[in-house]
């Protein structure tokens, strides 16, 4: 199953495994991503409260964008399933932002 990264219309950043359907799309195994201090990004799971992990139908409407993660922010992800905010503790290099995926 392929994974992206969903800016929703909230203004809050989701990667997950999806299904695409004809009006929405199936989030399984989503997280969300948290700006930290220094530039890094946590990842936790997205609402971690209920069964959102077996997959939630989110409309279309509800989506800003969609766009491929990093390579090592995809790993971090795959990493980090259902184990809380995680924090990663290597750099990762992206020219184009002023943020940085950094592991501890």
């Amino acid at each position: 199953m392929n994974v992206k990264v969903f800016r929703l219309n909230s203004g809050e950043e989701i990667i997950t495994r999806f299904e695409e359907h004809a009006n929405h799309v199936t989030f399984k195994d989503p997280a969300i991503l948290i700006p930290m201090k220094e530039g890094q990004i946590g990842i936790m799971p997205w609402l971690i409260y209920t069964k959102a992990s077996q997959g939630i139908n989110v409309p279309n409407t509800f989506i800003a964008f969609s766009v491929e993660p990093l390579d090592e922010m995809k790993q971090q992800y795959d990493a980090s399933l259902n184990r809380g905010i995680v924090t990663p503790s290597k750099s990762v290099k992206n020219t184009s932002s002023p943020l940085k995926l950094t592991m501890d």
